[in-house]
């Protein structure tokens, strides 16, 4: 144990994401909605439609049912459940590919080739069971 007093800790109030406001539907045309609608789960949704969409027609296969309501509405619903390491899920996307991208070998934030391979000259020794005393 250390001999100093450990002090209180202070919350600092942070008035922030007071100005962070979800912008929520909860009538169209003076008609209640059954749920109240994000605006963000309506873009996603969109979004999500027009993907399934198209890929409703490359994929042939696919009911118009699947393709307009079923996979637009689940993958609505997974997107908009989560936030990828507390980002939107098009800048978490966004992030990702550029991570992809970019060069995995740096030396002070350049690019480095990497073209040495290495081979060992003397014999090389290793256990293969461990002893037990």
């Amino acid at each position: 144990m250390s001999d100093k007093q450990d002090t209180p800790r202070v919350t600092v109030s942070n008035y922030t994401k007071i100005w962070n406001l979800d912008w929520v539907i909860y009538a169209l045309e003076g008609k209640k909605l059954p749920v109240p609608a994000n605006l963000r789960v309506i873009g996603i949704f969109i979004v999500c439609e027009i993907f399934w969409i198209i890929a409703g027609k490359i994929l042939f296969f696919l009911p118009g049912s699947y393709t307009h309501a079923l996979l637009p509405v689940v993958s609505t619903w997974l997107i908009a459940k989560q936030k990828l390491d507390g980002k939107a899920p098009h800048k978490w996307l966004f992030s990702m590919i550029l991570f992809w991208m970019r060069p995995k070998h740096l030396h002070r934030y350049q690019k480095m080739e990497h073209n040495k391979h290495y081979t060992f000259t003397k014999k090389v020794v290793y256990r293969t069971e461990r002893e037990r005393e």
